[in-house]
């Protein structure tokens, strides 16, 4: 089914409309090349996740096993005492997310530009993005898989 782009927020019917949510916030600056959804090893797609804006941080937890995992290079960028902020919709209050990870790469696919974390609530489906930074080093293409 398509996205519902009607209302005030787009609201996704499945998880991998976040690919085309992500592709549409980054198309007016670095827009992404890849892209990946967020699968616990135990099989969940449902997550409680956190971020912190302005240090490029997100760590999910699988709402089936309570498992973390920290999303890119996150925990490169976590400092202790650092305080995340819980995902929570904005239209249904639910904090279960999906979540799926858009990459920019740079001309040359050698590394990953900028990275965005795009989540849809798991009850309305309304979608969204709490964070995205830059990420900019060599190597870097190993992030493509730690959604």
């Amino acid at each position: 089914m398509a996205i519902d782009k009607s209302g005030k927020w787009w609201v996704g019917s499945v998880p991998t409309d976040l690919q085309e949510y992500l592709g549409a916030l980054s198309s007016g600056s670095y827009p992404i090349d890849e892209f990946r959804l967020s699968l616990c090893p135990c099989g969940g797609h449902v997550f409680i996740l956190h971020v912190e804006q302005n240090e490029g941080i997100a760590r999910r937890t699988c709402v089936l096993c309570n498992a973390q995992h920290w999303i890119a290079d996150s925990e490169d960028n976590y400092e202790r005492g650092v305080r995340l902020k819980r995902f929570k919709c904005i239209t249904c209050k639910s904090p279960h997310a999906n979540i799926g990870v858009g990459y920019s790469l740079y001309e040359d696919a050698t590394a990953v530009r900028w990275l965005y974390v795009g989540n849809r609530c798991a009850e309305c489906g309304v979608l969204g993005s709490m964070v995205d930074w830059k990420v900019g080093y060599e190597p870097s293409l190993q992030l493509l898989g730690e959604a």
